[in-house]
């Protein structure tokens, strides 16, 4: 007896049949063929791993009833378990192949119960399997042939039945490294790395692979950078559309291409896979660091929604939440991701700045001293500033402001991250000299704190990493002061800043733009009048 909410009918009983047995058959728009795993509709052709293509099959065979996660995992997944992540991508990468292929239905998500394919003529179609039985009236000779074949078949079959099972095991092999990754639980970025290694040496046409250790040989800043670039290479050599490998080659070009075409190669790789992780990580961070941020919001629950218990994406959360003025919600988050994620520095960090910025230096400082909570490679330079300046905050005595800028002028030059707090400190104390004197050093290379990335001392240290000196802190409630500053539209003319809000013709939100106000409005004077003169013929 099953326990699925409808009759095993012989439909279903064929999605338990092997991809390689089944027929091809008309899905709305669509072609399925499940033996060669691929979908071609009027907008072109797309091809999925198998056990996403055993959830489209799984659903097409159930005919429009809905089949519970319960159910998938007994179809698709011979009953094992695994985890909700697992299903969540699998029904994502089916929707994300409907719509690249114009298939012409849905995958709706019934709440609480489960999916089911809409937007189909269930009556007009037919989904079954090829038939293997010779015909009653075949020939001797025909016999004798087809007994022959049936040696070769069989030993195709076998052939094709290891090269399933091989197949089906990469593809856990992945999934158990996304998982890992997603998860950011201490050492999980080695095993994950481990993972894509191990699946894409014993498959090393398998693009996907590839494409996921381009992304975690990042992790560790520009050290890894050539082997990210050989193994995001080596997928697109495969699969030129792999989301992933494409999000790296991005990523290693940030400099190096002009901002607008960094974020259009970006939005190219979520409207081809919407499931792209990484893609939408790389994305939040830059529409926060071009002062947009209710856009980075957006990608950001979009990376929430594919990997939700991911330390960097709760981390942003809390803090959009702070950005936004829900302190309430910002603390919610904050104290629930450092319990599920103890000495996480995104975690951690996310906590203390948010403690530490809203009149709650005290409890920062609290979190600072308890050294089991504190990250375990939060090191002197990182731990001294810190104390200096949330003392400073915290007392606003003219003694404890003198000492916090100069213990952060020692060490903002170590570091992109010690510089990035120093700019938020001194800002939130109203020190916007001694913040600009770091900028400069910072985002212009020039003045006496120019940043000496390479101080040995520094490295692998929570705060070394080159991510936490983009420009994400210059829009956020701690730095009002200094983009209220007249020189702060200079600095972001000298930063390219200025030429991509023009050219895009998107400015920061206005609770964010600060002296920016007479740029945005000049710039909107000059459009205002192009128009006009255009209108009237010039």
């Amino acid at each position: 007896m099953n326990d699925l909410p409808f009759p095993l009918s012989e439909s279903i009983h064929v999605a338990l049949q092997p991809l390689v047995r089944r027929a091809d058959f008309q899905l709305g728009h669509a072609t399925v063929r499940p033996s060669l795993r691929t979908i071609e509709g009027p907008q072109g052709a797309a091809k999925g791993e198998p056990r996403v293509i055993q959830v489209l099959v799984a659903l097409a065979d159930a005919q429009g009833r809905v089949l519970s996660r319960d159910d998938l995992l007994r179809l698709c997944w011979d009953g094992r378990i695994v985890g909700d992540d697992a299903i969540n991508r699998a029904i994502a990468e089916v929707r994300r192949i409907v719509a690249s292929t114009g298939a012409g239905f849905e995958v709706e998500t019934v709440p609480r119960v489960g999916y089911r394919l809409t937007g189909i003529d269930w009556n007009a179609l037919q989904v079954g399997e090829v038939s293997t039985d010779p015909s009653p009236t075949m020939s001797r000779r025909t016999a004798i042939l087809v007994g022959g074949a049936s040696v070769i078949a069989a030993g195709t079959g076998a052939a094709m039945l290891l090269h399933r099972r091989d197949e089906e095991h990469v593809t856990r092999l992945i999934e158990r490294g996304r998982l890992m990754r997603a998860m950011g639980l201490p050492g999980s970025q080695a095993g994950a790395k481990q993972l894509f290694l191990r699946a894409a040496s014993q498959d090393p046409g398998r693009a996907e692979a590839w494409g996921w250790l381009s992304v975690v040989e990042l992790v560790d800043g520009s050290t890894a950078n050539a082997r990210a670039q050989d193994a995001a290479q080596r997928a697109l050599a495969l699969d030129p559309k792999e989301a992933n490998a494409r999000s790296t080659i991005a990523l290693l070009r940030r400099d190096l291409d002009d901002w607008v075409s960094y974020e259009n190669d970006l939005l190219g790789i979520v409207k081809d896979d919407p499931g792209c992780a990484p893609a939408h990580e790389y994305l939040t961070l830059f529409l926060q660091s071009v002062g947009r941020c209710r856009d980075s919001l957006a990608s950001n629950e979009r990376a929430v929604s594919l990997e939700p218990f991911s330390p960097k994406h709760q981390s942003r959360r809390a803090m959009k939440h702070w950005i936004f003025g829900r302190i309430g919600e910002a603390d919610k988050v904050a104290d629930r991701l450092l319990q599920l994620r103890p000495r996480d520095p995104n975690a951690w960090n996310a906590r203390l700045i948010i403690y530490a910025f809203t009149g709650r230096a005290e409890a920062a400082l609290a979190l600072l001293d308890d050294v089991p909570s504190r990250p375990a490679n939060l090191k002197a330079p990182s731990i001294n500033s810190w104390r200096a300046g949330l003392i400073a905050l915290a007392s606003r005595a003219s003694r404890d402001i003198a000492i916090a800028v100069a213990t952060y002028a020692r060490v903002a030059p170590l570091s992109p991250g010690l510089a990035a707090n120093a700019i938020m400190v001194f800002s939130a104390l109203g020190e916007l000299d001694a913040a600009y004197t770091v900028a400069d050093g910072l985002l212009n290379n020039r003045g006496p704190l120019v940043l000496r990335s390479r101080e040995p001392r520094i490295q692998g240290e929570v705060y070394s990493n080159p991510v936490w000196g983009r420009t994400q802190f210059l829009f956020i409630p701690a730095t009002s002061s200094f983009r209220d500053d007249e020189r702060f539209p200079d600095l972001c003319e000298r930063m390219g800043h200025v030429a991509y809000w023009q050219e895009r013709g998107i400015w920061p939100d206005a609770f964010v733009s600060g002296s920016l106000t007479r740029l945005r409005t000049a710039a909107a004077n000059a459009t205002a009048l192009r128009g006009a003169n255009s209108t009237n013929g010039h």
